[in-house]
């Protein structure tokens, strides 16, 4: 077995100080909360107050990684001016996948693993920002609800990470929340090589070389472009789904690839 590189060693040096970061990270909208709570402020303005805190955590956070040269990130695209009621959809193959859509997005509500919510460092935030948990039993009709109010969306059509590029196991869950709410969808795409932080492998457990990942922003789709909507909505979920699979499929074929 060869020899660790230094700069090996210091990534992963750098990916448990990012771990500890995080951690502290997380416990600053919570104590950011506490102060909005002596202030007249209805809860939906806090809860916007608290993802902006949020989202700017993550832009700072990310850029740590980069900094640290845990990694090296280029953003291609830009979502939208004053993006409202949007499902921002992504493939899956990262565990950090959601921090650079909450530092590229604006008002983003996420749907995050139930267990995050039982998280010492992550459930209140999480609260406070009005997220809906996977486990939800009315998980479909509360976003299309969000959504209808000028919330943004964030869901991974895979449900959780792949364990190789062009697996893109897609489920219902996205396609559901759009037909039924009829917004539109904000598509972005991730990828990552050489592959790092996967379902299958420890935060230590880094790749030889420091991973390049490619985040593209793209135009916005419509439901009624991808499939016919006038057909039952059973086949509607099962047809989007199957597009916005193909859809990917070929993006992350071309950016691989290329």
């Amino acid at each position: 077995m060869a020899a660790l590189s230094l700069n090996h060693y210091w990534r992963i040096v750098a990916a448990g100080l990012s771990y500890v970061l995080f951690g502290l990270g997380a416990l600053l909208p919570g104590l950011y909360i506490l102060i909005l709570g002596v202030l007249p402020l209805d809860q939906h303005t806090r809860q916007l107050k608290v993802r902006r805190v949020i989202q700017k955590l993550c832009w700072v956070y990310v850029h740590i990684m980069q900094g640290l040269g845990l990694l090296q990130f280029t953003v291609h695209g830009k979502a939208p001016q004053n993006l409202r009621g949007h499902m921002v959809i992504s493939n899956h193959t990262m565990l950090i996948d959601a921090l650079f859509a909450l530092a590229l997005i604006d008002n983003l509500c996420c749907v995050v693993k139930a267990g995050l919510c039982h998280n010492f460092f992550t459930r209140g935030p999480i609260r406070l920002a009005g997220y809906i948990p996977n486990n939800d039993p009315d998980l479909v009709n509360r976003a299309a609800n969000k959504l209808d109010a000028g919330e943004n969306i964030l869901i991974f059509p895979e449900g959780t990470r792949n364990q190789y590029d062009l697996q893109l196991d897609f489920k219902r869950g996205a396609a559901n929340i759009a037909v039924i709410s009829g917004a539109p969808i904000l598509p972005m795409l991730m990828c990552c090589s050489p592959r790092a932080l996967g379902k299958d492998k420890k935060w230590y457990q880094l790749p030889t070389v420091k991973s390049q990942i490619t985040i593209e922003i793209h135009p916005v789709l419509n439901v009624a472009d991808c499939i016919d909507t006038n057909e039952p909505r059973t086949r509607q979920y099962r047809k989007l789904t199957q597009w916005l699979r193909d859809y990917y499929y070929q993006a992350v074929s071309r950016v691989t690839e290329g």
